[in-house]
């Protein structure tokens, strides 16, 4: 019979609780972590024997959930990837973008709030012929933002039957980072 250290009972005493002749069972350090955990409201136990196989199988467990949670925080940072757009610009916008950097609705109120972008050059200047520079000097500029702004910008698969579109509100519009501008013009006939 294995006595139980500060109360006195034993495994096989009558009066003791089912917790204290759980304890009576164990070996020292066992012991000492249950009882010690009581004042914090948990109880520890250290595996024996069969025990430690199901601790090991545990922590195994454990260690490809942790496995798996890394793959996918690292797959939403590779979603979370920088997107190259383009934008055509007036000379008083490109003006603008070089002497603060960044994308912002005109000072003067003479643009729409928002600024729409696309994903290639080529797009941007048939854009700008179309419709905003007929006979006027343009330029295309390179700009950049994260995969999860891009995801919540308005989309149009084929604007004015062209191509992408996407639209940055005004509040997206400090998370689009200005490139620079192209060192030339796509040429379309």
């Amino acid at each position: 019979m294995a006595a139980f250290a500060n109360w006195g009972y034993t495994v096989g005493d009558p009066a003791a609780s089912e917790g204290e002749r759980f304890c009576a069972g164990l070996n020292a350090l066992g012991r000492l972590l249950a009882v010690g955990s009581e004042w914090a409201s948990y109880a520890t136990f250290v595996p024996t024997g069969g025990a430690r196989k199901a601790a090991r199988a545990a922590a195994e467990e454990a260690s490809e959930q942790l496995g798996r949670q890394g793959a996918r925080q690292a797959a939403r940072q590779l979603d979370d990837e920088w997107v190259r757009l383009y934008r055509a610009v007036s000379p008083e916008e490109l003006d603008d973008l070089m002497k603060s950097g960044r994308f912002r609705p005109h000072p003067e109120g003479l643009s729409t709030e928002g600024k729409w972008f696309t994903t290639t050059p080529e797009y941007a200047a048939a854009w700008a012929k179309k419709h905003l520079y007929r006979r006027k000097p343009y330029w295309v500029v390179e700009a950049k933002v994260r995969q999860s702004v891009l995801s919540r910008m308005f989309h149009i698969e084929r604007l004015d039957r062209i191509g992408p579109g996407y639209y940055a509100y005004p509040e997206q519009l400090p998370y689009i980072r200005f490139v620079g501008e192209l060192d030339y013009i796509p040429w379309l006939p």
